[in-house]
């Protein structure tokens, strides 16, 4: 088992902040500034990812650059679990989507580059690495 991987199995932490980027290049919140969400990654190599909206982002429909952001925001929930990897090397982690809200991510490989600083977890999904994810672990 590598570093990353030790750092992260069997840990839950909370989401801090899900931002992307709209059309016209400004930032925009597929579940509004204010979402909130768990994930959660099992000591046998599971995840689990719970995001939910608590305000109205209205204001960003029509707005985003993918379909899954612009169903994300209609639903006002994304959730999805797996089997994970991390690549210790590059940086990455691959979850092989076995469940999910969105249909379109089942069967599919998500991957993410990871970084762990100030005690957070950064994700920056890699096919679009303007939609990033700041998590803080639960203590």
């Amino acid at each position: 088992m590598g570093k990353l991987q030790e750092l992260i199995s069997g840990t839950t932490w909370t989401l801090e902040s899900f931002q992307s980027q709209g059309k016209n290049g400004e930032i925009v919140y597929p579940l509004g500034k204010e979402a909130e969400g768990f994930i959660t990654f099992t000591p046998e190599n599971m995840i689990s990812v719970h995001i939910m909206t608590v305000e109205d982002q209205s204001s960003d429909k029509g707005n985003f650059l993918t379909d899954a952001e612009e169903k994300m925001a209609e639903l006002g929930y994304h959730a999805y679990a797996g089997e994970f990897q991390i690549d210790e090397i590059a940086q990455m982690l691959t979850t092989h989507v076995a469940v999910s809200l969105l249909s379109s991510y089942v069967g599919t490989n998500q991957v993410r580059s990871v970084k762990l600083a100030n005690g957070k977890l950064h994700l920056s999904n890699v096919q679009h690495p303007e939609r990033k994810l700041v998590w803080k672990r639960v203590e």
